[in-house]
């Protein structure tokens, strides 16, 4: 029979408890504190202190709120248990198989999984999962989440968003889904990212694709072209000088803006794109097409200047493009969108876009 006592109660070790007292101890330690600190500072006894760490003494709530502050960690992060997590209903991004790893956080009223699979996996190496993904459809086990902004589009600099967002404290954090313009405009309509980036040449006019309803927030301009490996320029001038002479192409997926532009400069040239070599060979984003040209896996691909700076590869340019972050405008005075607002109009998020080649943040923050 478990012993009550004040704090908490006393109760036989389980493994669960005892690895959650493992993680307590661990993060005392790292904390440069003695169990009587800790217990002094937490209104507890030392006794009490052993007994959580050795698994056999369950505090109470508050006491639990008081360890995690007085050790700078959450209450899950201290004390949660069992390895399956609670399950959820989740709306998938994409098709995964059960008991993927995937990213499950909060969009507005509902849950939402981002598959770590492919591309999406890495951050040169594997991104940290927060769940799994369930064996029924719309389903999935959550590990624990705290506050997550999720951004769908393919720009490779929105991971810049991170730093600032994590600054703002409170637990936020960002979740990248990497996807073509088109998808994210499709996942923003449905509800399931906070913000999709898209982005478009400055040339021409939008109103197509424009979602109707979105406010459309300046993230950074930067062109978009042909990627080559060096020494190409000199007999590659444009898409036609590519197919004259018979390159290997490397495309992005149907709804990317990358393939709409390379479709048009076929479609100018009358080309028929089954007919181009590597036509249906895709990459998931830009810097993924600039690295296959770079390993030789292709000759030629279009992708962003920055891409092609970051991989040292030649570029000819065939559009001036604007990246934008679109948003509910029904949404704007939410924390999260107030959160984007803040960040994308911020100093941090400026200077590392400054940093970075190819890239022109003088939108960054407009309304466009």
């Amino acid at each position: 029979m478990a012993e009550q006592g004040r704090g908490g109660r006393r109760r036989s070790a389980d493994p669960g408890a005892v690895e959650a007292g493992r993680r307590l101890r661990l993060a005392r330690m790292a904390a440069g504190l003695s169990q009587s600190q800790l217990a002094e500072t937490c209104g507890v006894s030392r006794q009490a202190i052993a007994g959580a760490e050795a698994g056999v003494w369950s505090p109470s709530l508050a006491v639990a709120l008081q360890l995690a502050r007085a050790l700078g960690a959450t209450v899950d992060q201290l004390f949660a248990t069992g390895a399956k997590g609670r399950p959820v209903a989740a709306t998938a991004l994409a098709p995964g198989d059960p008991g993927a790893r995937a990213r499950i956080t909060r969009v507005w009223d509902r849950w939402v999984s981002l598959p770590l699979a492919r591309d999406r996996a890495l951050v040169a190496g594997f991104a940290p999962a927060s769940g799994v993904l369930g064996a029924v459809a719309g389903s999935a086990q959550l590990w624990g989440a705290g506050r997550s902004l999720v951004v769908a589009g393919c720009d490779p600099a929105l991971p810049l968003l991170a730093g600032p967002i994590a600054a703002a404290g409170e637990g936020w954090s960002l979740d990248w889904w990497s996807c073509g313009s088109d998808v994210a405009r499709r996942l923003l309509g449905d509800g399931l990212v906070h913000a999709a980036a898209v982005h478009y040449p400055t040339s021409l006019p939008q109103p197509r694709r424009r979602q109707p309803s979105a406010r459309r927030l300046g993230f950074a301009r930067w062109r978009e072209g042909l990627v080559l490996r060096p020494g190409q320029k000199g007999r590659v001038r444009s898409v036609a000088d590519a197919i004259r002479l018979g390159l290997v192409w490397v495309n992005r997926e149907p709804g990317a803006e990358a393939r709409r532009l390379l479709d048009q400069q076929l479609e100018l040239l009358g080309c028929r794109p089954p007919s181009v070599p590597g036509y249906r060979v895709e990459a998931s984003g830009h810097l993924q097409v600039a690295s296959l040209v770079s390993c030789r896996a292709a000759d030629v691909g279009v992708a962003t200047e920055p891409a092609a700076l970051a991989f040292g590869l030649d570029f000819i340019p065939l559009s001036e493009e604007e990246c934008a972050l679109l948003v509910a405008p029904e949404r704007l005075d939410t924390p999260e969108l107030r959160l984007l607002l803040t960040v994308l109009a911020g100093p941090q998020l400026r200077r590392e876009l400054d940093a970075l080649p190819g890239y022109d943040p003088t939108i960054a923050g407009a309304e466009l």
